[in-house]
Parts: C-alpha cells; structure tokens; sequence
C-alpha cells in the first residue's frame, strides 16, 4: 500500500513540474519582446539571414515554394511567411521562398520549316512571329535565318523575326507552236523536262492523222515556266476526252 501511495505522490510531483514550465514558457513568451518582420523580398538568403538576425529572428528557407517570378531575380526572395510588418515574438522563424527568375522559353530550330509551320512551331513553343522578310535565293523554299538561335532562351512572347526563302527565280521559256506535231512525241519532251501535262482533250479533224495536235494552252509565243500546267486538243477519230 506504502508504494501504490508513493507512485502516486510521485506522479502528482511530476504533473506539477510539468505544469509550473509550461506556464513559465507561456508567461515568458507573452512577456517577450515583440518584433516586426522585416521585408526580405528581393534579398539573397544570406543577406535575409542577416537582416532577420538584427531582429532576433531566424529565417529557414521553404524549398517546395520556389517559383518563377518575372520581377524578381534568380535566387532572390519572392514571398516570406509571416508577411513583412507582422508582429512575432523574437526567436520566431521567418519562412523564405526563392525566385527561379523569369520563365525562360527555349527557342525552337526553324531552318527548312515553311512560313506557316514555323509559325505554328513559334506558338507551341509560348514565342511569337514577328517581323517576316523573304527573298528569292539558290536551294529549296523555307526558313533561311531566325532572329535568335535555335536553343537560346527567351521570355515567353517573345517575337521571333525570320527570314524565309521562297526559291529561286523560276526560269520562263517561250511556248513553242505545236499546232500540227505528234502529241504523243510532243508530250514525252515535254514531259522530261519536268513540265507538267493537264487536260488533253480530243476532237475530230477531218483529213488530220490521230494525236495530232490542234489547239495548245499556253499560246505560241507566251512565256511558260515549270509551274505551268499544258493543255492541249488532239484530233481523235471519235471526239471527246482522252
């Protein structure tokens, strides 16, 4: 019975202490000296550190917070909890968030793509098109030149000039007139020489062999290019197309 009573005694003792330093804690930290956090926006850590340590405060820094911020250098402060200007108690930490700086955008490759694909390229990667200039030069249609270099970074929006060629000068002949000629010859040169054969209608033509060539579009004597499309009326024994 002695030691029932003694554990208790014991554990009465123990409550009180514990008790009396909890309120002592309590009472010295009411009783303590009341700060206003600093503002630690646009500081390094260390200098943050520093500027919360001339107020007895401590500053930690919140990693999971870090963010880009477009008015707040890279590895600055861009937020802190408590907010500058809030009363604590001296001893209390200060939480941190870092800037990542500006969101940076990568800039995309464009050589080769065409004006609009480029374009498209610019807008998925958060760029815009700026100013377009385009010449005729030696080689194969597209993209020539890009205001900034493939991989450099930029803001988002930013506008990307290019310069776009639209191939070389194409080369005119001068039709010939083929009134008259074989057409089937005729469209086998033509054809080797990469010029591009259309509509070939037929018509009947009295005293005129098949396949000769009637009426051809362009005209004699017109300039004609390899973009050209040649049209032709051919005598056949029964009209109609061929």
């Amino acid at each position: 019975m002695g030691g029932v009573l003694a554990r208790v005694v014991y554990a009465m003792v123990l409550a009180g202490v514990l008790v009396t330093a909890t309120w002592i804690s309590f009472s010295r930290f009411v009783s303590g000296k009341s700060e206003k956090v600093p503002d630690l926006t646009n500081l390094s850590v260390d200098e943050a550190t520093a500027l919360a340590a001339e107020r007895g405060l401590a500053v930690t820094v919140d990693a999971s917070q870090e963010g880009f911020d477009d008015k707040v250098p890279a590895r600055k402060v861009r937020g802190q909890n408590p907010a500058p200007d809030t009363a604590v108690k001296s001893g209390q930490t200060v939480r941190v968030f870092i800037s990542l700086g500006p969101r940076q955008v990568r800039m995309p490759d464009l050589t080769g793509l065409t004006r609009r694909t480029a374009a498209l390229a610019l807008a998925k990667s958060g760029l815009k098109e700026a100013t377009i200039a385009s010449a005729r030069l030696p080689g194969p249609p597209g993209v020539l030149a890009q205001g900034a270099a493939p991989g450099a970074v930029a803001p988002p929006d930013a506008p990307v000039d290019i310069l776009v060629n639209r191939g070389g000068m194409d080369v005119a002949y001068v039709m010939p007139d083929l009134i008259g000629r074989d057409f089937d010859r005729i469209r086998t040169a033509f054809e080797a020489r990469g010029f591009r054969i259309g509509g070939v209608k037929s018509q009947a033509y009295e005293g005129a062999p098949n396949g000769t060539i009637l009426r051809q579009f362009p005209l004699a004597g017109y300039p004609v290019t390899l973009r050209d499309t040649l049209s032709f009326v051919v005598t056949s024994s029964e009209a109609g197309p061929s």
